[in-house]
């Protein structure tokens, strides 16, 4: 595609099969407009009164800063985190708020014909400038926000794929999933740890949202639905939730889970690890850890983990770095 704005011919829409809901307004799609400025080609879809419909991202202009990665890799995922973001009841809102994101293809002309181009098609969001003002946002929006994205192994999470769409305050929305269910556990990236919001326990409802997630559904869900994570991407997948559910149903705060996942130690004489990248290096170590079933080699995850963030609690902030940016108590 052009990088302008072109007519929109023909398009087809894959919704997800098991899930049915849909993105709106998909049948008054006329243009295509590329976004400038971004890594992977984005197209906001219009209508004829130049209303922003829905956005694109065709597969065959994803880009990939490592190797091994196929074309098709982002919008899978871009998918499969909508699939999976379960409302907390059935026709409910979504639980992370990930807006509705399904398949397409398109055929565009300007001038000439191009050929189909598949991608991943979401709704649009308006978004209102929060000027990268976290507090704006409520404690339950970040707390949402943390367990979506250590769920889902979130490689690219900043200030620049959230959304605020409340005009009157800020209700937290998030986009830009590709870069989640990742191939390695070494590169997780979390805005949100630095936010004040982040050093509060889970409450309740969100305790018993994370009991009643079950991974073996999500990947046949996915499968279901045309996606294979890959086995690697699955496995890592299964340990997200292991951390998630020794964070989250242990008492731990998002910052505290947040920071197993993403920081690393000025000491490296510590025999016991307290990251996640220590825990998996550390049952690499392990020849036993991965002669058992696979089951028996998360519960090692699991206990490890909690080793960890109990560990992890009690040290003074200046043991750790990573981001830069000021928490705000």
């Amino acid at each position: 595609m052009e990088n302008q704005t072109c007519l929109v011919e023909e398009y087809t829409v894959q919704q997800p099969s098991t899930i049915g809901v849909i993105v709106k307004g998909i049948e008054n799609i006329k243009y295509a407009e590329k976004i400038k400025g971004t890594a992977n080609g984005v197209y906001l879809m219009k209508g004829l009164r130049e209303d922003m419909i829905a956005v694109f991202k065709p597969i065959q202009e994803e880009t990939f800063y490592s190797v091994g990665k196929k074309k098709g890799y982002k919008a899978d995922r871009e998918v499969a985190a909508f699939i999976l973001d379960h409302p907390t009841q059935e026709g409910g809102e979504r639980f992370g708020r990930v807006p509705p994101t399904s398949f397409a293809r398109a055929r565009y002309t300007n001038g000439e014909t191009t050929d189909w181009e598949s991608g991943s098609l979401q709704q649009y969001v308006p978004n209102q400038e929060w000027k990268q003002r976290p507090e704006v946002f409520a404690i339950d929006d970040v707390q949402r926000l943390s367990l979506i994205d250590v769920r889902f192994g979130n490689n690219d999470r900043h200030n620049g794929n959230i959304l605020n769409s409340n005009t009157n305050g800020g209700r937290l929305i998030p986009i830009d999933h590709g870069e989640c269910f990742p191939t390695e556990w070494n590169n997780y990236s979390f805005i949100w740890t630095t936010w004040a919001q982040a050093a509060f326990t889970y409450p309740y409802y969100m305790v018993e949202y994370v009991k009643s997630l079950d991974v073996k559904n999500d990947l046949n869900t996915l499968k279901e639905n045309g996606i294979e994570l890959g086995e690697r991407s699955e496995f890592i997948y299964k340990v997200q939730n292991k951390v998630l559910q020794a964070g989250v149903l242990g008492g731990y705060t998002p910052k505290d889970i947040g920071k197993f996942m993403t920081k690393v130690y000025h000491s490296e004489k510590k025999k016991a690890p307290r990251t996640i990248i220590g825990v998996m290096n550390c049952m690499s170590g392990i020849p036993e850890a991965w002669s058992v079933e696979e089951s028996q080699a998360l519960e090692l995850v699991h206990e490890k983990t909690t080793s960890a963030l109990d560990y992890n609690r009690s040290l003074p902030e200046e043991n750790l770095k990573g981001s830069t940016s000021t928490y705000r108590r």
